[in-house]
């Protein structure tokens, strides 16, 4: 029979309806732990004549290319497709790797268990689910039937070891041997239901019975080697989410540690990277400086990459260049900005390296414009204009999907001054002008103002992201504590880490400022 619903062969194999079944990591350790099945063969690659290698077995995150989704956070809130309850890739792996970007899938996603690989994926094709998990064969199987296939990665756990073929206890002995001598010979045979015990350049070798070990352990959380036997020796630099989940795999398959074998390395190298496109951020001085405390605690050290203010065609060459050397194992993790989201070659690079990430701005395209629309909606602004200049430092396509959720917000966007002017003196002349204008930063709220004609009616003018500027005119601007910006963002990276701190920084106020003052009113966490 053929079924990727994991708790029906289970189930079959306990009730003796089923003799055999190719399993995965995940649902083979629960069925040897509690029905005593018996691993009889393991795939194992091959050599082709072509130099090929068959499809990596791994779990892999993923969202439809016009979701506006672009890491795993913002996963948070939305539907999401699993497999199945059983499924080592599409389920236990991926809690996991959800896990350490701060999101409890039994609490923060809407989940369905779709029962198939191939479910998960169409679901997210048709909209039907915002996110997916599946493993890396059928992503690869859809990429080649598509020419283009509009799936974006968001993350990919590491290498994972393959599931064997078991047969249930009880089995009679000539039956075992004789189903031994067919699986050693199936990649012999041309006959095309192989493929769905086996993938191209794999045979079957007979398997030898073991019980469980750490890397049983850690290969089934998606974590290393060392983090489990921290976590069964109760060291200290393990969150507790972390251990109760390695402790619960730990009791679920009767796993009893060996006391000679628990000196381990540490593994890691205590360096974090943040590539920036420039330092033309505001308060990037003290974000920077948040960070870096927060790493302090964990002895941990910070490397800041400015891709710099070069030529399209230069930018595009240095940002590869600095990812191929964040993805090379030297770091530990990465802190990247939206505008490194855009290239989807460059954040695959990223996601496929293993190496945990985190988008610095991702509170402040939420929460902070927020806070934003809240203060020009509470001042009586019925219709809103957002103006999205050259110099604007959080990406403009990301802004562009923030405010389109509101109907009373219309977006323009230009890329001189000459525009500029034209486009306010058109909005100011227009049936119903707008009563507020939001500025993508301080430059382009100055030149906004410029245009804009003295009236009895004058409109607000307010800008995103609060600089030197906007302090000596005086206009409203968004405005954040820096510091408790870089703590939260750095927090949120230890964790993925599985780094814990005696406390993690995890608000930030965002607030609408006009000057150097601000009252509690215009005050919006």
């Amino acid at each position: 029979m053929l079924s990727q619903n994991y708790e029906e062969i289970l189930t079959g194999l306990e009730e003796g309806t089923i003799d055999g079944a190719k399993l995965g990591p995940y649902a083979f350790a629960l069925a040897q732990a509690r029905l005593g099945v018996k691993p009889l063969a393991n795939p194992i690659e091959i050599p082709s004549t072509q130099g090929e290698l068959p499809p990596p077995y791994r779990s892999l995150i993923f969202t439809h290319t016009d979701s506006g989704i672009t890491h795993l956070a913002q996963l948070k809130g939305k539907s999401f497709g699993f497999v199945g309850p059983h499924s080592t890739s599409g389920f236990l792996v991926a809690t996991f790797l959800l896990q350490q970007a701060g999101i409890d899938a039994n609490v923060d996603l809407q989940a369905q268990f779709l029962h198939s690989h191939h479910l998960v994926a169409q679901a997210v094709l048709k909209g039907e689910v915002a996110g997916g998990a599946m493993m890396e064969a059928e992503w690869i199987r859809l990429a080649q039937q598509e020419r283009s296939l509009p799936l974006r990665r968001l993350a990919t756990s590491p290498l994972l070891s393959r599931g064997p073929v078991v047969i249930r206890s009880g089995l009679p002995t000539q039956v075992e041997r004789d189903l031994l001598t067919a699986l050693e010979q199936l990649h012999q045979s041309q006959e095309d239901f192989t493929e769905l015990l086996l993938f191209p350049n794999q045979r079957f070798a007979p398997a030898t019975h073991r019980e469980h070990t750490l890397k049983t352990i850690a290969n089934l959380a998606g974590v290393s080697y060392a983090t489990v036997s921290r976590a069964i020796n109760g060291r200290d630099r393990i969150s507790s989410t972390t251990t109760a989940r390695i402790l619960r795999l730990v009791e679920e398959f009767g796993y009893h540690p060996n006391i000679n074998a628990r000196s381990l390395h540490k593994g890691r190298s205590d360096l974090i990277a943040m590539l920036l496109p420039t330092l033309d951020y505001p308060q990037i001085n003290e974000i920077i400086s948040g960070i870096q405390s927060e790493l302090l605690k964990a002895q941990m050290q910070l490397l800041v990459c400015p891709i710099g203010t070069h030529p399209a065609q230069d930018r595009t060459t240095h940002q590869k260049a600095y990812l191929q050397m964040l993805t090379s194992g030297r770091f530990d993790g990465v802190i990247l900005t939206q505008w490194s989201t855009l290239d989807s070659s460059a954040l695959d690079s990223v996601i496929r390296s293993g190496n945990p990430y985190v988008v610095f701005e991702q509170d402040i395209l939420s929460e902070g414009l927020q806070a934003i629309y809240n203060w020009v909606r509470k001042r009586g602004s019925r219709k809103m204009v957002l103006i999205i200049g050259p110099t604007a430092w959080l990406e403009p396509a990301t802004l562009q999907r923030f405010w389109a959720q509101f109907s009373d917000i219309t977006v323009h966007q230009w890329t001189d001054i000459e525009q500029c002017g034209h486009l306010i003196e058109n909005l100011q002349n227009s049936l119903e002008p707008p009563d507020a204008f939001v500025c993508s930063d301080d430059q382009t709220a100055w030149h906004v103002k410029q245009s804009l004609k003295v009236r009895i009616d004058q409109p607000l003018l307010v800008s995103c992201g609060q600089t030197s500027l906007s302090h000596l005119i005086g206009w409203p601007s968004l405005t954040f504590d820096g510091p408790i910006l870089g703590r939260v963002v750095a927090g949120r990276l230890l964790r993925m880490l599985n780094i814990p701190l005696p406390q993690y920084e995890d608000h930030i106020n965002f607030r609408v400022e006009t000057g150097t003052v601000s009252s509690i009113d215009d005050n919006y966490a």
